[in-house]
């Protein structure tokens, strides 16, 4: 009877071993089709702390143009790539924020308008510090490589990049975002190593509307401009990704994407951009993608003919299988292996 009982075990563990075993085994084939009709589509709360509500999404926004003035269009024109090299805002808040390579400060929104990432930091002292963490380890273990972030907000990830010596190209479309990262760069003495830069990343050079969602500066996102009546400091110009090459020094690159729902315009008009420079690394916003097959689909092609695969950790050994892109979590790494 013992030794039954021993060799249903041994079977059970056999078993459980192979099924853990093909749950992690990547999927690379076809991505399956499924049905999608736009009708159908619902207004979904995200939960995630940094989040924005927008496009298919509930638009809650306020009119920032009786804040503090910054002249925000004192910019260099590099082709179509704004140089950004306007005034620091009056007194911002800031505070310590913990790295494992130190203390840095950095400059913030005040955190009763900036209820997310300002807030946040006000209280913690740090922001999303497993991925930040994560980009950090790749930096160090990956020299020669410049980091490029869209959507870098106040500068969380720039600055951190920055510290470990790294070459920065960050872009951000709100100039006040650009203005409090300007201060903090200064403080921390970061100006050799960043490059900032005004515009939207697009898939069509235009001009765009600035949308500030109340309460989540980092949620922020551009809409087409459809007349004359918006405020011009809520007028941004779009560029594509290849735009940004020549402010890239090295041909090794690590790339965060954090544009609020608009990474795939963004990827089409990116093609010279993956030709020209050896993208290793993309940290990607995916939450705003995993809801819409299509715009998920395409993206996932794009990164794959590439030479991308999605992975959950940098650590990883294998990618998260495509055609399951709707259980992936809220950020995801492209690699490049």
């Amino acid at each position: 009877m013992l030794r039954k009982r021993r060799i249903v075990i041994i079977i059970i563990g056999i078993l459980c071993c192979l099924g853990v075993f093909l749950s992690t085994k990547p999927y690379l084939g076809h991505i399956e089709e499924e049905e999608y009709e736009k009708s159908t589509v619902k207004i979904r709360k995200r939960d995630h702390i940094d989040a924005a509500i927008h496009d298919s999404f509930y638009i809650h926004q306020f009119d920032h143009t009786v804040q503090t003035k910054v002249n925000y269009r004192n910019l260099r024109q590099t082709d179509a790539v704004n140089i950004f090299q306007g005034q620091k805002l009056k007194n911002p808040p800031c505070v310590p924020f913990q790295t494992w390579r130190g203390t840095i400060k950095i400059c913030t929104h005040d955190p009763e308008q900036d209820t997310m990432i300002s807030a946040f930091v006000h209280e913690f002292a740090t922001w999303e510090q497993n991925f930040l963490n994560a980009t950090g380890d790749i930096l160090i273990k990956n020299p020669g490589m410049t980091f490029v972030d869209l959507g870098c907000n106040i500068g969380v990830y720039t600055l951190f990049a920055a510290k470990l010596g790294i070459p920065v190209v960050s872009v951000d479309i709100f100039y006040k975002n650009l203005a409090l990262l300007t201060e903090s760069i200064e403080i921390n003495s970061l100006q050799d190593n960043i490059t900032l830069v005004l515009n939207a990343i697009s898939d069509k050079r235009e001009n765009v509307t600035l949308e500030v969602v109340e309460n989540n500066i980092g949620g922020s996102y551009v809409k087409p401009l459809k007349h004359d009546k918006v405020p011009e400091q809520n007028i941004v110009d779009s560029i594509f990704m290849d735009d940004l090459i020549p402010l890239i020094k090295t041909k090794s690159v690590f790339v965060k994407m954090d544009i609020e729902g608009t990474e795939l315009r963004a990827l089409k008009a990116a093609k010279r951009f993956f030709q020209t420079l050896n993208i290793k690394f993309i940290l990607m916003e995916w939450v705003l993608h995993k809801n819409n097959p299509i715009a998920a689909k395409e993206i996932i092609k794009i990164m794959i003919d590439n030479g991308l695969m999605p992975y959950w950790d940098h650590q990883q050994l294998f990618p998260l299988k495509v055609n399951s892109y709707i259980y992936w979590p809220e950020n995801v790494f492209w690699i490049k292996r």
